[in-house]
C-alpha cells in the first residue's frame, strides 16, 4: 500500500511540474512502472564528500547536495555507488588515511540507516538486497592516490568494500598520466601502474579508466584481462573534451566487455555548452583561486561561498536532458545496447541537465528511452544490467586467477 501511495505521488507531482514541458503523463507512468521492476546502478556519486560535514544527514531531505536516501527512494534508484575521492596534490597528507576516514564516515551514515539500505560487496549481494527491497550502496575509488604504491593499502581497500578504481584524476599520479594534465609524466600507465591493472584483476576490483590518459587507456585495454569500465565519461564525437572517449575506445572498451557509464556534466555531453563554460570560469578565474586557498582546509564553507559567488555569477544555461540520450544513442549505433550505462557525477558537479538535477529525478532518463523507442529489455540492460554483467565476469576472472 505505502509503495503504491509513492508511486502516485510521484507520478502527480510529476505531472504537474512536467506539464509545461509537454511530458506524456501516461508514458511517464509507464517509466516509472518499468522503474519497479528494474535493478538501476549509478556507477558514480561524490556523496563521500558531503558525508565529511557532521551535519549532514543522509537519511533526511537535504536541500543541499544531489543525494540522500529520501531522494533515492523518490528516483527509483536501487544501487548507488560512493566514490571515495582523494585529490591528487594531497600526496603528504597520508592519503591511505584520508580514504579510510572518508569510508568510515560512508559505514556511519550507512549503520545509522541500515533497516533501508545496507553495503554490498558482491554482485550476489547486490542480487540479494534488491530482492530484500532495500536501496544498495557500493563503494568505488576515485583516484588511486590512496593506494600509495602499496598492495597492501589495496587488499585493505578491498576488504572494506572498495571494487572499482579510478587509476587517476585531474592531474598524473603514481599509476599513470591523466586527461587532462598539462604534462605527460609515464607516457601512458607507469610500471607500478601495469602491476597494479594486473592485481586489480586478481582481485576482482574493476579498473575504471575515466580521467586517465588516451594512452593509459590503450595500456589498460593491451593489460587487463577482465571487463573494464568508465564509471563516469561520455563521447568525444559529441563533445571534444579529452575526458570523453573517442569511437575507437568506445570500440576497444566493447571488444573488451566493458561498459561505458555517461557522465552527467553538460560540459561533457555537449561542446557548445563547454566553450559558454570555460568563458565564465575564466571570467571568474580570480574569484575562484582566491575562494580556494582561503578554505582549502574546510570544504564546507568553499561550497557555500562558492554557492553564493554563483547567485551573483549565474551559470550558463544547462543543455536539456534529451543530449545525455543523445550519448546513448550513438554508443548504441556505433557497438550496440550492451555496453552503455549511467555514471551521474552526482555531488561531483556544480551544473546538471535540466530535469537531472538530483537522484529523484532519475525517471526523466527511462520516460525518454521510451518515447525513443528503446525496448523494456534495453532499457534494463542501461540502467544496470550492463554494469552488473560487467562486474560478475570481473568476479569470475578474479576466480579463475585464484
Amino acid at each position: 500500500m505505502k509503495k503504491n501511495i509513492i508511486t502516485f505521488l510521484l507520478l502527480f507531482t510529476s505531472i504537474n511540474l512536467f506539464a509545461q514541458n509537454e511530458i506524456d503523463s501516461n508514458l511517464y507512468k509507464k517509466a516509472l512502472n518499468l522503474l519497479d521492476r528494474t535493478l538501476s546502478i549509478d556507477s558514480h556519486s561524490d556523496t563521500p564528500l558531503r558525508l565529511q560535514d557532521s551535519t549532514f544527514d543522509l537519511g533526511k531531505r537535504n536541500e543541499r547536495g544531489c543525494f540522500d536516501i529520501p531522494r533515492m527512494i523518490e528516483g527509483k534508484l536501487s544501487v548507488e555507488f560512493f566514490a571515495i575521492f582523494v585529490a591528487n596534490g594531497r600526496e603528504k597528507e597520508n592519503p591511505s588515511q584520508l580514504a579510510f576516514e572518508y569510508i568510515e564516515n560512508v559505514y556511519k551514515a550507512i549503520n545509522k540507516y541500515n533497516s533501508i539500505i545496507s553495503l554490498a560487496f558482491s554482485t550476489k549481494d547486490v542480487k540479494r538486497l534488491y530482492k530484500e527491497g532495500k536501496k544498495i550502496t557500493c563503494l568505488g575509488m576515485e583516484n588511486g592516490l590512496p593506494i600509495e604504491d602499496d598492495f597492501g593499502n589495496l587488499e585493505m581497500f578491498y576488504n572494506l568494500g572498495i571494487r572499482y578504481i579510478t587509476l587517476t584524476h585531474s592531474r598524473n599520479n603514481s599509476i599513470c598520466d591523466s586527461s587532462t594534465d598539462t604534462t605527460e609524466t609515464w607516457g601512458g600507465l607507469s610500471p607500478f601502474g601495469k602491476k597494479l591493472v594486473q592485481k586489480m584483476n586478481e582481485m576482482g576490483i574493476m579498473v575504471d579508466v575515466s580521467h586517465i590518459s588516451d594512452k593509459s587507456f590503450w595500456d589498460v585495454i593491451k593489460i587487463s584481462k577482465a571487463p573494464i569500465i568508465a564509471s563516469h565519461s561520455c563521447c568525444r564525437a559529441l563533445s571534444s573534451n579529452p575526458r570523453n572517449l573517442t569511437d575507437d575506445m568506445i570500440k576497444a572498451l566493447a571488444k573488451n566487455g566493458g561498459v561505458l557509464q555517461l557522465n552527467f556534466y553538460p560540459a561533457y555531453l555537449d561542446e557548445e555548452y563547454e566553450k559558454k563554460a570555460n568563458e565564465y570560469y575564466k571570467n571568474i578565474s580570480v574569484i575562484l583561486d582566491s575562494l580556494r586557498n582561503l578554505y582549502k582546509n574546510d570544504q564546507k564553507k568553499l561550497r557555500e561561498e562558492m554557492l553564493k559567488l554563483r547567485k551573483i555569477f549565474p551559470l550558463p544555461e544547462s543543455v536539456n536532458v534529451e543530449r545525455l540520450i543523445d550519448h546513448i544513442d550513438h554508443i548504441v549505433k556505433l557497438v550496440g545496447v550492451d555496453y552503455v550505462g549511467i555514471g551521474s557525477d552526482f555531488d561531483g558537479l556544480s551544473v546538471f541537465p535540466k530535469g537531472l538535477e538530483d537522484v529523484s529525478k532519475l525517471p526523466i532518463i527511462t520516460y525518454h528511452l521510451l518515447k525513443r523507442g528503446y525496448s523494456e529489455k534495453d532499457i534494463k540492460k542501461i540502467l544496470g544490467g550492463n554494469f552488473m554483467r560487467v562486474w560478475e565476469n570481473v568476479e569470475r576472472v578474479a576466480l579463475s586467477r585464484k
